[in-house]
């Protein structure tokens, strides 16, 4: 670590989840493209380290490719404004309360002082909503009328950030499609792989029967074998491995082989949301089945947004009796629109760290509407009268 960076990333770069790897590799490479020097900020603790993190395949990464700060503890994390002069929310659920509230508010940049640049890249609520205790939101809510500039990864986050925040938010690319496609796909190349034989790639978070059956059905009908890669967190894998039950389940995975086997498949069959975006960067054949337990704003977010619905199986027994899923993708329109969307997403972003000042904050009548809305909906407050007149101001 030296003594100073131009911008702290923050986010969970250090889980194990391979999608999160590659989302925070992708930003970091795009920040410094622009000219900035990063230090990745590492996990702000609610209780003592426990050395818990030591030999995970995602700390291996990290070392390789990043300047990593120490892990604070929430109460002395800013010492970091000591050392940076920006700093940066990435993508994922970081403001999912489930997620958020391991952090204090370390992921709304409670710590940035008021002389920081604090930007939002992409970052998700993973739901339709912003459900926390009221003191926790509170808090949230100033934090966010902090920040210089907001983008969230899903359309819905924008209304979001407008009714329960009351600051403006733009809808921008996750990083993995933000970032140019050989960023990635170095990592792939460079892994030491080299599959001879066709296959399909599948990427199963949550293996069930159904999706198995799935599996099968579509290795028959293309006539390709699978190679079949699980959540990345180790002690989900035994469990998940014999639920899946499938030869050629990979062990002791590396995000750059995560990467190798989407990039060199003939196919892609996923649950997952970022297994979908590896799919799309790579112009893969590919169908997306839904996960409502992992957030399913995030595939309609993703799959409206390039005119994919045609790959996407609300349950998997959808799959065995739609062989419409297995016909190729025309890209053409697919990556001219990526690339329209990239160009967006990066131009925000540089402007974002350019940008001197910059106010997130909207009209006080926004605030109001979204508070009145709730307390009357909830059926506690049937104020009409100071109702009126708020709306009026």
């Amino acid at each position: 670590m030296k003594d100073h960076y131009d911008v702290g990333i923050l986010g969970v770069w250090y889980g194990c989840n391979y999608g999160s790897i590659a989302t925070y590799y992708a930003l970091q490479q795009t920040i410094e493209k622009l000219g900035y020097s990063t230090l990745m900020v590492h996990y702000p603790r609610l209780k003592p380290d426990d050395g818990r993190m030591k030999g995970r395949h995602s700390i291996r990464f990290a070392e390789e490719h990043y300047d990593i700060s120490p892990s604070y503890h929430v109460s002395e994390i800013g010492e970091l404004n000591k050392y940076c002069d920006a700093f940066v929310l990435g993508s994922d659920q970081l403001w999912n309360y489930g997620v958020t509230k391991i952090f204090g508010h370390s992921y709304f940049l409670d710590f940035a002082g008021d002389d920081k640049k604090k930007i939002a890249y992409a970052t998700s609520f993973g739901s339709g909503d912003f459900q926390a205790p009221k003191d926790f939101t509170e808090k949230a809510v100033k934090c966010m009328r902090r920040m210089n500039a907001i983008s969230v990864r899903e359309k819905e986050g924008v209304d979001i950030c407008r009714r329960v925040f009351g600051v403006k938010a733009d809808h921008v690319l996750d990083p993995v499609l933000m970032a140019d496609p050989h960023v990635l796909g170095n990592l792939a190349d460079n892994c030491g792989l080299d599959e001879k034989e066709p296959y399909i790639a599948t990427y199963i978070l949550d293996p069930t029967q159904e999706k198995r059956e799935a599996l099968l059905h579509v290795s028959k009908k293309l006539d390709r074998k699978l190679i079949n890669m699980l959540d990345g967190w180790y002690n989900k894998f035994p469990a998940n491995k014999k639920k899946l039950n499938l030869p050629n389940t990979i062990e002791n995975l590396q995000v750059e082989q995560w990467l190798y086997y989407f990039k060199n498949s003939d196919f892609v069959i996923t649950d997952s949301f970022h297994g979908t975006c590896m799919a799309i960067l790579f112009n893969k054949p590919f169908i997306a089945i839904g996960n409502p337990a992992r957030g399913s704003s995030r595939f309609e977010s993703l799959l409206g947004a390039f005119n994919l619905w045609n790959r996407y199986a609300e349950r998997p027994e959808d799959i065995l009796k739609n062989d419409e899923f297995l016909k190729p993708v025309d890209y053409a329109p697919v990556n001219a629109a990526i690339e329209a969307q990239r160009k967006t997403s990066l131009a925000w972003l540089k402007n974002a760290l350019e940008q001197k000042g910059g106010s997130v904050l909207l009209p006080f009548s926004y605030r109001a509407r979204s508070w009145l809305g709730r307390k009357i909906s909830s059926g506690k407050y049937f104020l009409k009268r100071v109702a009126k007149k708020i709306l009026r101001r």
